[in-house]
């Protein structure tokens, strides 16, 4: 049930004010659930969804759901229908690059770490003795050489 001042006890006015309503565009399409932080109820149709949040009513609106559980919206406007899928394909892109760049890191770290277990020569000494770098982590009874 949404309270009478269409708030939800969430921070923000209803409908693409400030707080959490902000954060997203697609809060003007739907109404909090009064002490449900997930629940939403579409302007459109009516449907209470107890679950899923703002994520959850933007499938149900484009009438695309990964998981196969939202009922679809039959009387959403094509324009907002074709906001919300842009909002989707947008947050697909940028999900994309993230993880991408996350790889790239993750790539150079491994680089780093792999380059630090390598044999190395000690210049200042007059032997030539090589010297091995030992993971920190590592017992010592795991080293080979002891």
């Amino acid at each position: 049930m949404v309270s009478a001042s269409g708030s939800g006890g969430r921070g923000g006015g209803g409908g693409g004010g400030n707080g959490m309503f902000g954060r997203d565009l697609a809060w003007k399409y739907c109404s909090p659930v009064e002490r449900n932080r997930n629940g939403t109820i579409c302007n459109f149709c009516g449907l209470l969804m107890k679950s899923g949040g703002i994520s959850r009513f933007k499938y149900h609106l484009v009438h695309r759901d990964p998981n196969n559980n939202t009922k679809k919206c039959l009387t959403v406007p094509p324009k907002v229908e074709g906001k919300i899928r842009e909002m989707l394909h947008e947050k697909n892109k940028a999900k994309a690059k993230k993880t991408t760049h996350i790889e790239e890191i993750q790539a150079q770290l491994r680089g780093i770490m792999l380059a630090r277990h390598t044999h190395v020569m000690d210049e200042d000494d007059d032997e030539d003795e090589e010297v091995y770098m030992y993971p920190v982590d590592m017992h010592p009874d795991e080293r080979d050489g002891d």
